[in-house]
């Protein structure tokens, strides 16, 4: 089953983000194993990350592993990162070709 996570951090914006992205590009796979989607942006009061993993154990696996020293190494707190996770019942998906690519 395919688990959804969304991150929101008031603490962070696109700079930061590139800077996390950057230290998972350079500490393993990327998209890391698991990882089906990734899509980051603003949201109203938070910068934004939404990803799709295979499974819940993938998921977590990263975010125990890999991403607290990628934060770190940015400088962004996880202090007031909120996490909203939840098992995807649909994924609907047309061509992303038109999406932008990771680096």
């Amino acid at each position: 089953m395919a688990y959804c996570q969304i991150v929101e951090n008031p603490d962070a914006g696109p700079e930061q983000f590139k800077q996390v992205k950057a230290h998972v590009q350079a500490s393993g796979p990327f998209p890391p194993d698991g990882q089906q989607l990734l899509i980051a942006g603003p949201g109203e009061a938070a910068w934004r990350v939404i990803s799709v993993w295979d499974s819940e154990e993938t998921m977590e696996r990263f975010y125990a592993e890999r991403f607290p020293a990628a934060c770190r190494e940015a400088g962004v707190s996880l202090e007031r990162m909120k996490r909203t996770v939840f098992e995807v019942d649909t994924l609907v998906a047309g061509d992303l070709t038109c999406a932008a690519q990771p680096a």
